[in-house]
C-alpha cells in the first residue's frame, strides 16, 4: 500500500508540474517570398513558467529559383531554347524551444530558437523545347526569432508580429537521380566537369532566409 502512494504521489506532482496547454498557430506573410506556417505549442499551463515548446510546418514559393540556363547544363544536357518558366518550392518541418516574458500591459514579448529541416525543389520547364525537371536539396538548419504576443478580448487568442532569419549550410543538390553534387566534392556525379560551387551559384536553395509574419494564435479546445 504504501509503494502504490508513493507512485500516485509521484504521478500526480509529475503531472501538476508539467502540466502544459496546447495551442495551435497560422502566420503568413513574407517568408524569403512567400510563405504560411502552421504550428502546435504547448505552454506550461499555470503560465509560472517562461518556457515553451513549439513543432511547426511550413510552406514557401519562391518566385525566382536561379539560372535556369546554367542549371540545365549543370544537370541535363547542352541543349538551349524554350520559354523559361521557373519556381522554387519549401517544405519545412521546425522545432521551437521559446522564451517569454511579459512587457507592456498585457503584451509579451517572444524569443525561439529553433532546430529546422528543409525540402526545397527548384522547378525549370522550357516551353517549346519540351524541357523540364526539378532539382533538389533536403538541408538541416537552424533559425532564431523573435515575436510581439498581443493578446485579444478574450485572453485565449492571440495576435502575433514574428520575425527571424534562418540558416542553411551547404547541401546536396540533385536532379532526375542522374547527375548530383555533394559540398565535400566525394562521391560526386559531375557533368562535364561542373563543381558544386557551380550547381550552387545556378540554384537558389536557401541560404539565409528572413521573414516577417502575422500569426494568430489560439488555445484548442477552448
Amino acid at each position: 500500500m504504501k509503494i502504490k502512494a508513493l507512485l500516485f504521489l509521484l504521478t500526480s506532482s509529475s503531472l501538476s508540474l508539467f502540466a502544459f496547454e496546447p495551442y495551435h498557430e497560422i502566420a503568413t506573410g513574407y517568408y524569403g517570398d512567400a510563405g504560411i506556417t502552421f504550428a502546435l505549442r504547448l505552454e506550461e499551463e499555470s503560465k509560472r513558467s517562461p518556457f515553451f515548446i513549439q513543432a511547426r510546418g511550413g510552406y514557401i514559393y519562391q518566385t525566382d529559383s536561379g539560372n535556369a540556363t546554367d542549371a540545365r547544363a549543370i544537370f541535363i544536357n547542352d541543349n538551349s531554347g524554350g520559354n523559361v518558366e521557373k519556381y522554387g518550392e519549401s517544405y519545412l518541418a521546425a522545432l521551437d524551444l521559446g522564451w517569454k516574458w511579459k512587457s507592456l500591459e498585457k503584451m509579451s514579448v517572444e524569443l525561439t530558437l529553433s532546430g529546422l529541416w528543409n525540402y526545397y525543389l527548384a522547378h525549370y520547364s522550357f516551353i517549346g523545347d519540351n524541357e523540364a525537371f526539378t532539382v533538389t536539396t533536403k538541408p538541416f538548419g537552424i533559425g532564431v526569432g523573435a515575436a510581439l504576443r498581443m493578446p485579444l478580448s478574450n485572453s485565449r487568442s492571440s495576435l502575433m508580429l514574428k520575425g527571424g532569419a534562418e540558416y542553411f549550410p551547404k547541401a546536396q543538390l540533385n536532379a532526375h537521380g542522374t547527375y548530383y553534387y555533394t559540398p565535400s566534392g566525394e562521391d560526386d556525379k559531375p557533368r562535364d566537369g561542373y563543381s558544386y560551387d557551380d550547381a550552387d551559384e545556378a540554384v537558389n536553395q536557401p541560404r539565409f532566409r528572413p521573414y516577417l509574419l502575422i500569426g494568430y494564435l489560439y488555445a484548442i479546445g477552448r
